[in-house]
Parts: C-alpha cells; sequence; structure tokens
C-alpha cells in the first residue's frame, strides 16, 4: 500500500522538530536528506554530497536542459567523475537559504523506496526553474539517492510576455514583462482572473485557441516543438489601424498566451517562407505587411517603388492561396496550427 503524503511549499518549518506520525516521519527524513545533498552541491563539499547517494553500478543521474541537450550518466563512478570535474572547475560555495526553494512538493513512500518530485527554483547558478524527479532507497535505515531525473524548465527566461492560464483561461502566472505591458495592451485584458480579448467579438477564439492547446496537451499525440507548437488569434486592430494578435503556446506542460512577441512573429514567417517557398524580397514585405503597414510605408522602408511591392504581393498571393491582405496576416500567422 503506497503512502502519498501530499504537496507543500518547502520552507525552513518543514526541517522543524515536529512530532509526526510514520508516514510524516518518513516524509520528514527524504525531505532532509535531499535538502542535505543540494547544501552540499551548492557548498562544493563533493564528499558530502556522495554520502547522500547510492553507491552503485545501477545508480542514474539524467538531465535534460534546452540549451545542452539530454546526458545519461550511468552507474555512481560516471557521476562522481563528473560532478568532481564540476565542483574542480566552478569551486564558488552559493547558501542554500535565500537562494533555493522548492515548490509542488510530492512525496510517495513504499516500504524502503520512495520518489519525490518537486519544482526547483534557484540553484548554483541562477533563478532558475528545474523540475526534479529523485527515486530513493532505504539502506540500513537512511535513505540514499538512487535516481535523479532533472528538467530545465526556461519559460521563466523568455524574452517576451508570457501568460499560463488553465483550460478556462484563468491565469496561473504571469512573468515580469507580461505583468508590466498587459494593463495598456489594446487587445488583451485581465478580467476576473481570467485572460479575455478586449473586443468581445474577438474573446470566442482566444478561448476556443487555449481550449484546442488544453485538447492537444492531453492527447496521445507527439507534440510539434519546432517551432513551438502555436495557435496565432487575431485581436483586431490598434488605434493606429495596426493588426494586433497573440499566440496560445505549448511549452513545458504548459499552456501559455504570449504576445508583443517579436520571436514568435519571426518563427511563423519563417516557417510560412519554408511552406510557401517565398523568395527573401518577398519575406520582407510579407512582414511589414503583418505589422501593418501599406504598401506606401512599405516602399519607404525597403527603397522599392510601390509598383514593384504590388508585383511582389500578388506573387505572395499566388504562392499562398489568399486574394487580399487580411487573409494573408491569418494565413501567415496560423501556418502551424495543428489539424485533425
Amino acid at each position: 500500500m503506497q503512502r502519498q503524503t501530499g504537496s507543500a511549499m518547502v520552507g525552513a518549518d518543514i526541517f522543524g522538530g515536529r512530532g509526526m506520525d510514520g508516514s510524516e516521519d518518513d516524509r520528514a527524513a527524504i525531505l532532509a536528506v535531499l535538502r542535505a545533498e543540494t547544501e552540499a552541491w551548492l557548498q562544493r563539499d563533493f564528499e558530502a554530497l556522495a554520502s547522500h547517494w547510492v553507491q552503485s553500478p545501477q545508480t542514474r543521474r539524467m538531465e535534460a536542459f534546452a540549451s545542452l541537450g539530454v546526458r545519461v550518466d550511468e552507474g555512481w563512478d560516471a557521476i562522481a567523475a563528473r560532478l568532481k570535474k564540476i565542483v574542480e572547475r566552478f569551486p564558488e560555495q552559493q547558501p542554500f537559504a535565500g537562494r533555493v526553494r522548492w515548490e509542488k512538493v510530492n512525496v510517495v513512500v513504499n516500504g524502503n523506496m520512495a520518489w519525490v518530485t518537486y519544482d526547483q527554483i534557484g540553484s548554483d547558478t541562477g533563478e532558475d526553474r528545474k523540475r526534479q524527479l529523485k527515486i530513493l532507497h532505504r539502506m540500513d535505515g537512511t535513505w540514499k539517492i538512487a535516481c535523479m531525473v532533472l528538467m530545465e524548465s526556461n519559460i521563466e527566461e523568455q524574452t517576451c510576455p508570457l501568460i499560463e492560464v488553465d483550460a478556462d483561461a484563468r491565469i496561473v502566472w504571469i512573468n515580469r514583462m507580461a505583468r508590466e505591458r498587459i494593463g495598456d495592451h489594446e487587445g488583451l485584458v485581465i478580467s476576473a482572473d481570467h485572460l479575455r480579448a478586449r473586443r468581445r467579438d474577438r474573446d470566442p477564439a482566444l478561448r476556443e485557441a487555449v481550449h484546442l492547446a488544453f485538447d492537444e496537451l492531453q492527447s496521445q499525440r507527439p507534440l510539434s516543438v519546432v517551432p513551438k507548437q502555436a495557435w496565432a488569434v487575431a485581436l483586431g486592430e490598434d488605434t493606429a489601424g495596426v493588426p494586433l494578435h497573440c499566440w496560445v503556446l505549448l511549452e513545458d506542460g504548459k499552456t501559455l498566451v504570449s504576445f508583443d512577441d517579436a520571436q514568435t512573429l519571426t518563427r511563423r514567417i519563417e516557417r510560412a517562407r519554408e511552406i510557401y517557398g517565398l523568395s527573401p524580397a518577398q519575406v520582407r514585405l510579407a512582414r511589414l505587411i503583418v505589422e501593418g503597414h501599406d504598401l506606401a510605408v512599405a516602399a519607404d522602408h525597403l527603397s522599392v517603388s510601390v509598383n514593384t511591392l504590388r508585383t511582389q504581393l500578388q506573387r505572395i498571393f499566388d504562392k499562398t492561396g489568399v486574394r487580399n491582405q487580411a487573409a494573408l496576416v491569418r494565413s501567415l500567422l496560423s501556418v502551424d496550427v495543428p489539424t485533425g
């Protein structure tokens, strides 16, 4: 019979000397081991860190980083060699308190085995977020780490406004950039803790995109991640007549809404270039049209005549199968919308 001891924000009280029943004793002992192991790593104390691991050929340490890819170290000897090298190369010590915190902590104990999942915010390298799974084995009455799986979560580091929403578009999390810009955004608004389109007639499209994203997350189909799977949502126009849009994205197992996102716009147009076979000149014109410029302004930007751009625009229409600029914008921003 498994004993699931629930989730909590890890703070100083978890490691205090409170009276606990059997399952809580296990939970406290396991969390104390994980904290001591993390503190040893931050202090670059390899011997202390090693004392909390099962030193066996069956021990595993697995990592997945967006920038570094996937790494698997098999057996304690390989793990120890790598950790020693990191300690020697980066000897600077860091404190646990004030630098690292844990969220969404879940501990499951089954006899002499236990597994723990949690999000760690902060590390020796900065204010990052990593999702962790650690499997522990109780040996001679002491809990030790037998397997560690670490996945980097980098949505907090994105350089665009991001808002995480649930299936009903209720806001779960919002980054600093989105918080600063959402108040003045002409297409989106926060209402009763939900993300809404400012124009009522555009709100159903936003909600439908969010529902589609959640359906995709719950499906068994493999997700397209390059470029990031996204649903473009038209939000109307701003006071200057420039088209407004946002994207509903799938990343890190979350449904996110981005706006004012030049990187996403660039990815969408680059993908359109690949799909429709647009030339470099046609891509430059398409980008200006999506940004809301008319042909006269685009001609000034590109230092060509309006007649030249009319010819280029007609060729873009022919390649994309549309007949007006509004349809072109929708097509260019929606090239990665999944079907079926």
